[in-house]
């Protein structure tokens, strides 16, 4: 069980980074080049789909670490507190608003897998 979570959360807290990246690079890759054009990477669908996924993946790894090892709600909240980001970016005020909180979202879900992570690997290290 301490493998299989510790490596969802690498997975996780990698996926979280690229996501971070992606949102950071497209807006300005897409302005800069030809492929501004392709609507389908602006589909509010695939943007819906893609965030309820990352929630079911970070459940999925998350939860099992808190109900089972270490009870710390830490990581769960920041979890939390980053997808209300990613909920506040998809407001659509400002192409600068959603981007800003997508970004600060999905790097808080990055802190709490990291965080989950130290806490995990604190725990194997420390058994009382």
């Amino acid at each position: 069980m301490k493998i299989r979570t510790s490596t969802l959360d690498l997975i996780a807290l990698s996926s979280s980074l690229i996501c971070a990246i992606h949102c950071a690079a497209i807006p300005i890759i897409l302005s800069a080049t030809s492929l501004g054009s392709i609507h389908i990477l602006a589909n509010p669908i695939i943007e819906n789909a893609f965030i309820g996924l990352g929630f079911v993946l970070v459940l999925a790894s998350l939860w099992p670490s808190y109900h089972k090892i270490h009870r710390n709600l830490r990581p769960l909240r920041f979890a939390i507190l980053g997808f209300l980001f990613i909920g506040l970016g998809r407001l659509h005020f400002t192409e600068i608003w959603e981007i800003a909180n997508t970004i600060l979202g999905t790097l808080l879900v990055s802190l709490a897998h990291y965080n989950n992570w130290k806490i995990l690997r604190y725990r194997v290290h420390h058994k009382h």
